[in-house]
């Protein structure tokens, strides 16, 4: 949970949602009256072919590109029917090519084709041949590696990974390069504010209910994840970090098939999750369904260590608390797509999560004005249950201009969550002899946390031609939620009295209109991409309890500019920048003090401010396969979590203040490497370099910074064609952020697995965390005033056992469906 505090100056501008609406409506019309007319059929000359691969079988959804001679302009683009049929129309006179290229065979470019008006050519049989790419001498047929690296992010292909399996998608992030947890916190190179999407939308969630989204979500049901570390303008303009798409999969095969799986895990305690996949493809419709059940035991055990000095001199505490926790969820997504025409699609997307939990913890909490010298004792317990529900709904249509590839898409969303946590917490409060010395204090809290979020997008994309691209867009969101937390004091007689003095109603609204364009355009081997985003803000936080309303207005800019040189087919530089904002995590405004005991309270800040960030990134890749990143990030007003001391009441308080700025330098490097034809690695290093600046309460200016870095190496090892081994070892250096120093880390995962009954059953066997050593986590925080130092472990060595059946039509060529550029962001904390 976070806490935070600060303002920001009024601008005299923002938009009203009447007028973006109208004015959403209006770019809309005029998108469509312009791009329509492009799509009329003339008067020209018509093609028509099969496509068909080795075994004369017909290949669906290939895609057909028609190019003008002799500058190879690109005239029309279409794909592919269920029989490989193409046919083109309303093509003028002149001469062309024909290029057709589908996933896992290789591109097909036609001769000269000359065509007059009025003919009707019908060209022979196309044969796609098998894809054989030979990499160091060793042949690889249609297989994906399980990093890729590109330009502007990096690729995880998690579909087929044995270390994939059995996990939950939290457990997944894991084994990304460069990303780590903290309590659940998602960081990235050691920057947090990551943006996490799930198939390119936002979740809206706060930090522990994506958590809870994330543990509730198989591994089996992810295709790949997707990390970009300096977003175009085209995404929403938030998250200095950077981006992570969790893409799901979604079987794009003609004729139904199923996928059934289980997964069973084993550490100190145990867990499983089991469910299905549908789909069933036609000409017409697409549909999809999933579900899956997990449920899991776990524990936390944690230590605090921490001093305060006074002027009467210091105390120290030693807290140290045990919880053991169990959750029960349902994930499940329906989606439909329905074919109006060979250009126009219009979908639906259904997606939730239902689920529910419970937990306890004991711990004490040892008090001394000397160290070794015992002065009283604090026993505790907290016994809490949770549900929560997500739901989110998805309108989206997407027209194809049958021209250059002229598209237009629109989305609509609605999303609603609510969470419901109860816990009853009692403290006992016992002298130097372990003896009671006065009343225990037993209190319930119960958070009412919900929220809506509406959300509109239109995207517009125009190829001139070949080398020319223009990117256009509008969005509109807006955001409500309502925290209500019921706080009772239990009286003498047993019955528990609502406390007015530490209930807490809290609402807060957020409207942000957007709107984005990108120019990209090609000279020979060199190419540029520009773009400019403006985001407008206005947002309201009410604080019913303490009768306190914050208002904020503003608008900002953000540029970006991505540059890219092909020296030779071997080597390739980048360069990139852009700006960036982070607003103020919503819960986080809420200026309410919560107590969790008479030591330890959290609050909120409601004059926090954005923190802007502007990102430096330069590439240099090396055979499209190996990946060397250099980059500089200033982040200004840097909102950071910070543990404040109370010398009079020795209380320590959580909250988060705008630091003056953060220094962020970092190297990457990625390094593919062919041992032998059956065994292949995947390696990853990161240098990175901290530096914060902050005023401490005295005034005196403090700055802490550190170097680290952080290597992973992954290993595929085939035996046959049935049987593969993982192995994947990483290490994270000591590094801080903020004012918080971690330690550091390391971990070995290994995996087989083996298929049968010609491939429709998969078998596979995992151990995560082989030697136990992620499962402990020390950090420590800088305080002005003593020390504050923690032990967090958890139950990370798990074996996993997974069990998945295949069934129905498995033969058909899949289709080449792509997925749309859905840009949005999350943002929803509590």
């Amino acid at each position: 949970m976070k806490l935070t505090i600060r303002s920001i100056a009024q601008r005299n501008y923002i938009m009203k949602p009447q007028k973006i609406k109208l004015l959403l409506f209006s770019i809309v019309l005029f998108l469509c009256s312009n791009a329509g007319p492009v799509s009329a059929q003339s008067d020209g000359g018509k093609l028509r072919t099969v496509v068909v691969g080795q075994d004369n079988k017909p290949i669906a959804a290939a895609n057909i590109s028609l190019f003008r001679k002799p500058n190879d302009v690109l005239l029309k683009g279409t794909l592919s029917n269920e029989n490989g049929e193409i046919v083109l129309f309303a093509i003028p006179e002149g001469k062309y090519s024909l290029q057709v290229s589908t996933v896992g065979y290789g591109t097909y470019r036609s001769g000269e084709i000359m065509l007059r008006a009025g003919d009707f050519k019908v060209l022979d049989t196309i044969r796609l041949q098998l894809e054989s790419k030979v990499l160091d001498e060793a042949q690889v047929i249609g297989k994906k590696p399980l990093i890729e690296s590109h330009l502007d992010k990096v690729v995880l292909n998690v579909e087929n990974s044995i270390l994939a399996t059995g996990n939950n998608a939290l457990e997944l992030l894991q084994k990304v390069p460069g990303v780590t947890l903290d309590n659940k916190k998602i960081n990235l190179r050691g920057k947090s504010n990551v943006i996490i999407m799930i198939d390119g939308k936002p979740t809206y969630l706060s930090a522990d209910e994506v958590s809870r989204l994330l543990e509730n979500t198989a591994s089996n049901a992810i295709a790949s994840i997707e990390v970009l570390t300096n977003p175009p303008a085209k995404y929403d303009a938030a998250g200095n970090a950077g981006i992570i798409n969790i893409k799901t999969k979604r079987n794009t095969q003609f004729g139904s098939n199923v996928s059934l799986n289980l997964n069973l895990g084993q550490g100190k305690y145990t867990k499983a999750d089991g469910g299905f996949l549908i789909n069933h493809r036609n000409n017409w419709v697409n549909l999809f369904s999933s579900y899956n059940y997990a449920t899991a035991l776990g524990f936390n055990d944690l230590d605090i260590d921490r001093a305060v000095d006074t002027k009467s001199g210091t105390t120290f505490f030693n807290s140290d608390s045990y919880s053991k926790f169990r959750y029960r969820g349902h994930n499940f997504k329906f989606a439909a797509d329905f074919n109006l025409g060979k250009q126009e699609v219009i979908g639906f997307v259904v997606n939730g999560n239902v689920s529910n939990g419970h937990s306890t913890r004991e711990g004490s909490n040892l008090i001394a004005s000397q160290k070794g010298k015992l002065d009283s004792v604090v026993l505790g317990s907290n016994l809490s249950d949770f549900k929560y529900h997500y739901l989110t709904y998805n309108l989206n249509y997407k027209k194809t201009f049958d021209t250059l590839g002229t598209e237009l898409t629109f989305n609509g969303d609605y999303s609603y969550s609510k969470n419901n946590d109860n816990s009853t917490v009692g403290n006992h409060f016992l002298d130097a002899n372990w003896e009671e010395f006065k009343s225990p204090h037993i209190f319930r809290n119960d958070m009412l946390s919900k929220a809506k979020i509406l959300v509109f997008k239109t995207d517009f994309v125009h190829p001139f031609n070949k080398t020319t691209k223009l990117e256009a867009g509008l969005k509109y969101s807006r955001v409500k939620t309502d925290n209500n937390l019921l706080y009772e004091d239990q009286d003498q007689q047993g019955e528990f009295v609502q406390n007015n003095g530490q209930s807490n109603h809290f609402l807060y609204n957020e409207n942000i209109a957007a709107a984005y364009f990108s120019l990209n355009k090609s000279f020979g081997k060199f190419s540029v991409q520009t773009g400019l985003r403006v985001e407008n803000t206005s947002s309201l936080g009410n604080s019913v309890t303490l009768g306190q309303q914050t208002k904020r207005t503003y608008t900002d800019f953000f540029p970006s500019i991505f540059v890219q040189q092909q020296i030779n087919d071997n080597h390739k530089l980048g360069a990139s920048y852009s700006r960036r904002i982070d607003r103020p995590d919503y819960g986080s405004l809420n200026p309410f003090v919560y107590y969790l005991d008479q030591y330890t309270y959290q609050y909120g800040n409601p004059y926090l401010n954005p923190q802007y960030t502007n990102s430096y990134e330069v590439n240099y890749t090396f055979k499209d396969r190996y990946l060397l990143s250099l980059g500089y990030k200033r982040t200004n007003d840097a909102i950071t979590q910070v543990i404040e001391s109370n010398s009079e009441t020795k209380a320590i308080a959580q909250t988060d203040r705008n630091l003056a700025y953060f220094d962020y330098y970092n190297m990457n490097v990625n390094i593919p490497v062919k041992l032998f034809k059956w065994w292949s690695i995947s390696n990853n290093a990161s240098a990175f370099y901290n530096k914060f600046s902050f005023d401490e309460h005295s005034g005196a200016q403090r700055q802490l910074e550190k170097l680290s870095f952080q290597v992973s190496s992954n290993h595929d090892i085939r035996i046959g064609e049935t049987t593969n081994l993982e192995l994947t070892g990483n290490y994270f250096s000591p590094a801080v952020y903020g004012v918080f120093s971690f330690q550091s880390y390391y971990g070995i995962d290994l995996g087989a697995g083996k298929t049968f009954l010609d491939k429709k059953l998969n078998v596979k066997l995992g151990i995560n965390d082989v030697l136990n050593t992620r499962g402990q986590r020390r950090l420590s925080s800088y305080q002005e005033n003593g020390y504050y130092r923690i032990r967090n472990a958890y139950d990370s060595r798990v074996i996993r056992l997974s069990v998945s059946y295949r069934f129905g039509n498995m033969n058909i060529k899949s289709a080449n469906k792509k997925g749309g550029n859905n840009d949005e962001d999350n943002r929803l904390k509590k």
